[in-house]
């Protein structure tokens, strides 16, 4: 399945999605890629990771009622001193750190006004993020077709995709209550690996 079949299928089943249930899938997919940034920070010492999960607190608080978005727009100017330069760091971890701050700017973003097209875009971003570190890192002999066929078939692609139609599934048949923040944020944090397969204590 292509990025643009993937994001097609998740576009249908959320097509009736309320504005909370919006925020609360792209705060899932910024959630799985938290471990991305933080090894990112750890091995150049740029950023402070407590000010990413401070913003991921607020959202989850957000999604289960507990509270307002009313002052979010200051989580956006935090969030963009955390951002990273790619000019100034010459090493691959840098994009996938970049990645995940863009997933959770839109998070945030979602829950000032959703967005159902920048909650697939986080869906694509995740999924970019994948072929592009598979690119990088597995096969740099393959391209074209072999090289969609390869990232298409491997276990974190279809991982993905798995978690975000689980995504999706309890986001449906769920309240926004904190029971609901408590089983949606343990999957999301998937024992602190990302998309990747990148712990948060590496």
């Amino acid at each position: 399945m292509t990025d643009l079949e993937a994001t097609r299928d998740l576009g249908r089943a959320m097509k009736g999605f309320k504005p909370w249930q919006i925020t609360a899938f792209v705060t899932a997919t910024a959630q799985r890629s938290l471990p991305n940034y933080a090894l990112f920070s750890e091995v150049t010492g740029f950023g402070d990771i407590s000010e990413l999960t401070h913003s991921l607190n607020m959202l989850w608080d957000f999604i289960a009622g507990q509270q307002s978005a009313k002052n979010f727009e200051t989580l956006l100017e935090r969030l963009e001193e955390q951002t990273p330069d790619v000019e100034q760091f010459d090493m691959y971890g840098v994009y996938p750190a970049l990645d995940a701050i863009v997933a959770l700017t839109t998070a945030v973003h979602c829950a000032i006004e959703p967005s159902l097209d920048d909650a697939l875009s986080n869906a694509t971003l995740s999924l970019s993020t994948i072929y592009r570190f598979l690119s990088h890192v597995e096969v740099t002999d393959l391209k074209g077709v072999e090289l969609n066929q390869y990232i298409e078939q491997h276990p974190l692609t279809l991982q993905q995709l798995d978690f975000l139609e689980e995504v999706v599934s309890l986001i449906d048949r769920g309240k926004p209550n904190a029971e609901l923040k408590k089983a949606l944020r343990l999957l999301a944090s998937n024992e602190g690996i990302s998309e990747l397969g990148i712990s948060i204590d590496s």
